[in-house]
């Protein structure tokens, strides 16, 4: 995959908010990418368990949370919508791509992501107006900037799409199995090598583990199984050159990925 600043944006104009019911909600779109909000229903808590929508263009791909090694990360700013206390992203399980040597995790043709939104005044309607970054890909990527709205009101109704994407989420690596993590570092003269073994049963199959360390860019992760653990090696680098490594075991998160099955995990003994 070929990764270029194309002065190109792909750029999506939401209709005017207006008083939509909860099955007309606002819907964008253009020849690669179209983006509603599906409306969801209530919570037993008081929130609005709705979605984001994309559906791309044939042969097209749009990224996880964390897009990989050759992506764009995602971007959302929901902070104009109204009568809203906060929104909370779950992410569905990716695919994972290997392209040109580089490892990276999305969404082909199409990404369903719910989204728990939280109301300020549970009484009154939501007008959910998001302004959204992300990266679109086919043989070169570029960004696009998508704006979507819609109006969330009354008790709504499940959706089985929302549903089967909630069924895909990431679940505890204990709850899959995890029983222990190890974490090593060495560092370098510009960077550090981290060996992280997670003790966890097979998973299914292109098994991956995605490091997340906060303040640091983890590059040339690989993965390899020996028996009941995974072995990753990856290598961190710090935001300048020269800063100290100074790494915080509790901090880290892991993600185990493969086709059939996603688990997340935070923190790791030395050893």
């Amino acid at each position: 995959m070929t990764l270029t600043s194309l002065p190109r944006i792909l750029t999506l104009c939401a209709l005017a908010l207006s008083p939509l019911s909860t099955a007309a909600q606002a819907q964008v779109s253009n020849p690669v990418l179209s983006a509603e909000i599906l409306p969801g229903w209530t919570t037993e808590r008081g929130t609005r368990m709705a979605a984001l929508h994309l559906v791309l263009a044939p042969g097209w791909h749009t990224y996880w949370r964390n897009p990989g090694e050759a992506g764009i990360a995602p971007r959302f700013d929901w902070g104009a919508s109204q009568n809203v206390a906060s929104v909370r992203a779950i992410w569905p399980r990716p695919q994972i791509f290997d392209q040109n040597g580089y490892r990276s995790y999305g969404y082909e043709d199409e990404l369903l992501l719910p989204i728990e939104v939280t109301p300020q005044d549970g009484a009154h309607p939501m007008a959910l107006l998001g302004a959204l970054a992300i990266g679109v890909c086919a043989d070169t990527c570029v960004p696009a900037d998508v704006a979507v709205q819609g109006v969330l009101r009354g008790a709504g109704e499940h959706d089985r799409r929302i549903t089967a994407a909630l069924d895909n989420r990431a679940e505890p690596g204990a709850q899959g199995g995890l029983t222990r993590a190890i974490c090593q570092l060495h560092p370098g003269d510009r960077d550090a090598e981290l060996t992280l073994r997670t003790s966890v049963p097979s998973i299914g199959r292109t098994e991956a583990v995605i490091v997340e360390v906060p303040g640091y860019r983890v590059t040339d992760a690989q993965t390899r199984r020996e028996g009941g653990d995974l072995v990753t090696q990856a290598r961190l680098r710090a935001p300048r050159r020269g800063d100290p490594m100074i790494f915080d075991r509790a901090s880290i998160v892991f993600t185990v990925l493969s086709e059939e099955q996603m688990l997340v995990s935070q923190g790791c003994t030395g050893g």
